[in-house]
């Protein structure tokens, strides 16, 4: 009997380290990215022919910086669009380019779903699980900053035109960040006053992840937790089966007619266990050069 129960446990661990050796599709815009613009080193794994248990548990592109004071990017990262700019003409704000993308999250293996509290994922996972977005902050500041949603029709206040009830969203509209679930809890929403106001915030980070938010700011502000009506990105929506997260800059997810200033530079990536020996091309504990 013991030797039963202790094969069946290495079954399970094994079919859950296995699970990452599945190809994932690879979204169409992410075939115009620059190849040579990989770290060299990262570009010589080959995880199609490694064994399992010796890939690398980070994606192999994972570090995009985007610039809203000048409209332009560098990087890239597996499963998340290029992003797409619009300029404001209204304001002579440095920090005002708007941008809009999309990230695809896989879905988790059964094990993983029990691992996991019901599918919450509320720590780093192998491959593309908990998407990570640093937002750096300039002096101007005001209206909507950035918007964070499971609705490709999120506009902030919990709304997005009755597109889908799987509409949980994060927003800031400044001086304030608000969280609201999504139409399966209605009446479930969140306010963190003053966690942009300046001078004192220069940086706030989310981490999104399955039924999972965290929202830090380098002034000491933390909120986190697991919901099940938070950001649903794993297979919950029968009409994403992409598992598709949407986020805006200066702007709500929606559309442009609800715009901010403020957001200067975003680093996005996905957060994994072994991410910090990654190919992100620059160190995320630094300040980003259009706020300084």
């Amino acid at each position: 009997m013991k030797v039963q129960v202790i094969f069946g446990v290495l079954m399970c661990a094994i079919a859950c380290m296995g699970q990452e050796s599945v190809p994932e599709d690879i979204m169409e815009d992410e075939r115009l990215f620059d190849e040579r613009a990989m770290n060299p080193a990262v570009d010589k794994v080959k995880p199609n022919i490694l064994p399992f248990y010796e890939r690398t548990c980070c994606p192999r592109r994972n570090g995009m910086s985007i610039n809203l004071a000048t409209g332009t990017f560098s990087g890239s990262v597996e499963g998340v669009s290029s992003p797409t700019f619009q300029a404001q003409k209204s304001t002579k704000a440095k920090c005002s380019y708007m941008a809009t993308l999309r990230a695809n999250f896989q879905n988790l293996t059964r094990c993983l779903y029990d691992w996991h509290q019901g599918g919450c994922v509320s720590f780093p996972m192998c491959k593309r699980r908990m998407l990570r977005i640093d937002m750096f902050l300039g002096d101007d500041r005001k209206g909507y900053m950035f918007n964070v949603g499971d609705s490709q029709s999120n506009n902030g206040w919990g709304g997005d035109s009755g597109h889908t009830k799987h509409d949980a969203e994060i927003f800031g509209y400044y001086p304030t960040i608000r969280g609201y679930k999504s139409d399966f809890c209605k009446s479930e929403k969140s306010t963190w006053a003053n966690t942009l106001l300046k001078p004192g915030v220069r940086r706030v980070t989310i981490f999104a992840a399955n039924n999972y938010a965290r929202i830090t700011n380098d002034n000491g502000f933390e909120v986190k937790g697991c919901h099940k009506c938070a950001f649903a990105l794993n297979g919950q929506d029968p009409d994403d089966r992409a598992n598709t997260l949407y986020m805006a800059f200066n702007r709500v997810i929606a559309a442009s007619n609800r715009p901010g200033v403020g957001v200067c530079t975003v680093r996005i990536r996905w957060e994994c266990p072994d991410c910090e020996r990654s190919i992100f091309p620059f160190p995320l504990g630094d300040k980003a050069a259009d706020v300084e």
